[in-house]
C-alpha cells in the first residue's frame, strides 16, 4: 500500500477535486444558456452533483496536501513554491465548498447569477493553485521518488544534472561533469556552494542515451600519468580519489562519509543541493557509469587555503556504456571544507564534451 500512494495520494485526489469543479462550472454555465429547453433539466442537476462530488473531493485533498507539506523532503526555494500553492488552494478550495453547501440547499431553485458568478472566480483560484502544484513537481521536483531512465537519441543529459527535476539532457549517467567549460570543456572552476558553472555544455550529450555519463565526471580509477603524484589518503586529492573508487564499486556508505549531507552537485545545467537527494537521483547511474568506463586522469589541480580546498582534474573516458562507444574529455571541480581535521566534499560540478579527431586534449 505504501508503494501505492508513495509518497502520499494528494496527487490522486487533487484531479477529481479540480475536473469535478470546473465541469460543474461549465455545467451551470451551459444551463444559463442552453441550446434547447431540455439542457436546462438535465445539465442543471448534473452541475449539481459534480459539484457536491467536487466538495467532498476538495475536502480530502486538502487533508491530504496538508500532510503532503509537512512530510515530503524539500530545500528552501521548494519550500517557498509549496507555501505559494497552499495558500492558493485552502482559500479557493474553500470557497468551493462553501458555495456547494449554499448550493446544495437552495437546489430546488434555479442557479442564480451572483452563485455562478461566485464559483467561477473560485474555479478560476483553484486553476492557479494547480498551475502552482504542476510547477512544484516538474519544476522542483518535489514528491518524484526517481528520474526515469531514458532511452534513444536526443537525451542529452550531458551525464546527469538533474533534477528533477531534473532532468537537463542528461547524457551521462547522472553526474554530469565539472565546472564551466569554455568550448565545450575547458578548465573549471569551482567555488564552495556555487552551483552557476555552465554544466549545460552538454558533455556528454553525443554518447549516450540514458545519462550518458559520458561527462567522465569521476577521475579516479583511472590510471595516473608519471607526472601526476599518487595522491594521499585524507588530503583533498585523496578524498576525491576514495569518492571516485566508491563510485565505481556502489560503495554508498564510503559516499556519505567522504561528503557534506549539504552537498550541491551541479552539472547539465541543473543541480542537486544534497546527498540525500543525489543518492536518490543520479548516484546509481553514476555508478553504473563509472563501472563500465575507464578514466584516464590527465591533469589534477588542489588550491588549498587554510580549511578550504578546489581540486579540478582533467581526465579522459573511454569505454562502452548502454551498448554505446564512449570517448569523452572530462572537467571536475570538487570543492572540500575541513572539519575536526577531516575534509569533506562540499560542492562537485562536472562537465565533459565528446573527443574528436581535431578536438582533443
Amino acid at each position: 500500500m505504501n508503494s501505492l500512494i508513495e509518497p502520499n495520494i494528494h496527487p490522486i485526489l487533487v484531479h477529481f477535486a479540480y475536473a469535478l469543479s470546473i465541469t460543474a462550472v461549465a455545467a451551470y454555465l451551459l444551463s444559463r444558456f442552453p441550446p434547447a429547453a431540455r439542457w436546462r433539466d438535465t445539465l442543471a442537476p448534473a452541475a449539481d452533483w459534480m459539484l457536491a462530488f467536487g466538495a467532498l473531493a476538495i475536502i480530502a485533498t486538502i487533508i491530504a496536501g496538508l500532510q503532503a507539506y509537512y512530510t515530503v523532503d524539500h530545500d528552501a526555494p521548494s519550500h517557498a513554491a509549496m507555501t505559494t500553492h497552499r495558500n492558493w488552494a485552502v482559500p479557493s478550495g474553500s470557497a468551493i465548498i462553501l458555495l456547494a453547501i449554499w448550493r446544495w440547499t437552495n437546489r430546488a431553485k434555479a442557479a442564480s447569477a451572483v452563485f455562478i458568478a461566485g464559483l467561477t472566480a473560485a474555479a478560476l483560484a483553484l486553476t492557479v493553485t494547480a498551475w502552482w502544484g504542476g510547477t512544484i513537481v516538474y519544476s522542483y521536483g518535489l514528491g518524484v521518488k526517481s528520474l526515469p531512465t531514458v532511452t534513444g537519441d536526443g537525451h542529452d543529459h550531458d551525464h546527469g544534472g538533474g533534477t528533477p527535476t531534473m532532468p537537463e539532457d542528461h547524457d551521462m549517467s547522472t553526474m554530469d561533469a565539472i565546472g564551466p567549460e569554455d568550448d565545450d570543456h575547458g578548465a573549471a572552476g569551482g567555488m564552495a556552494g556555487t552551483t552557476g558553472h555552465d554544466n549545460s555544455d552538454g558533455h556528454h550529450a553525443p554518447v549516450a542515451a540514458a545519462h550518458d555519463a559520458g561527462d567522465g565526471h569521476h577521475d579516479t580509477e583511472s590510471s595516473v600519468p608519471a607526472d601526476i603524484a599518487p595522491e594521499t589518503p585524507g588530503t583533498p586529492g585523496g578524498v576525491v580519489d576514495a569518492f571516485h573508487s566508491a563510485l565505481k564499486t556502489g560503495d554508498s556508505k564510503t559516499i556519505s562519509g567522504l561528503t557534506d549531507p549539504a552537498v550541491i552537485i551541479a552539472e547539465g545545467g541543473s543541480v542537486e543541493r544534497s546527498l540525500e537527494e543525489y543518492a536518490g537521483h543520479h548516484m546509481p547511474a553514476d555508478m553504473a557509469y563509472k563501472a563500465a568506463v575507464s578514466f584516464d586522469l590527465k591533469d589534477r589541480q588542489v588550491l588549498q587555503s587554510g580549511d578550504m580546498a578546489t581540486v579540478i582534474s582533467q581526465s579522459d573516458a573511454t569505454g562502452t556504456y548502454e551498448g554505446k562507444a564512449i570517448h569523452m574529455q572530462t572537467m571536475e571541480t570538487m570543492v572540500l571544507n575541513r572539519e575536526g581535521g577531516t575534509w569533506k566534499i562540499t560542492h562537485i560540478h562536472w562537465s565533459s564534451s565528446p573527443v574528436t579527431d581535431d578536438h582533443s586534449h
